[in-house]
């Protein structure tokens, strides 16, 4: 393309400006599509770069333009307003009838009485468990997992069953771990025999 291009359409979507260079190629008028990249890449861009273009060299502008507005249309002129909201409420009436309605959803209460707050020595077994987990990674909470280990177990007030449970995994982890740093050190105990 030796000449000037000028610019005879714009679209939202690159897609619709391909397909008007598609119907300007067949007519013989050589087309392009511009700023299709950053307008896919970044819709909010759009406004600022003036959206996809499709450009033509100069002379064939105006042979362009009508060849466009014959095969997709012309732009369309103002809105009747008054004729746009009656086919609004046409169509709103018309799916309304055809809508089912939904059945109404039970609302069940939630017993405030039903939910307890732990008490402590459950707390005590929650923070244990994670301590315990954690400190086979950084075995220094082995320590803080064992306090609080002996509170849960041996402290005051009473523990729900599913955290007795808990405490067996604890004693568990906390077995572990102490067999694997007296494994360690018994390994590296002498580093030079």
């Amino acid at each position: 393309m030796a000449g000037k291009l000028v610019t005879i359409a714009t679209f939202e979507q690159g897609a619709r400006a391909h397909l008007a260079r598609g119907v300007l190629e067949e007519a013989g008028i050589r087309a392009t599509v511009t700023d299709e990249a950053v307008v896919t890449m970044d819709w909010l861009l759009g406004g600022a770069v003036g959206w996809v273009k499709v450009q033509v060299l100069e002379e064939d502008a105006d042979r362009a333009v009508a060849v466009l507005e014959e095969t997709l249309g012309a732009e369309t002129g103002p809105v009747d307003e008054a004729a746009l909201a009656a086919e609004a409420e046409a169509a709103g009436e018309a799916d309304a009838a055809e809508r089912p309605q939904p059945e109404p959803v039970a609302i069940v209460p939630i017993d405030a009485a039903g939910a307890q707050p732990p008490s402590e020595r459950d707390e005590y077994a929650r923070r244990a468990f994670l301590a315990a987990f954690f400190g086979l990674i950084v075995p220094l909470l082995w320590f803080y997992a064992l306090y609080l280990f002996l509170n849960a177990a041996f402290g005051t007030g009473s523990i729900s069953p599913r955290y007795k449970n808990r405490l067996l995994a604890i004693g568990a982890l906390l077995a572990i771990g102490f067999f694997t740093a007296m494994y360690l050190i018994a390994l590296y105990r002498d580093p030079f025999p």
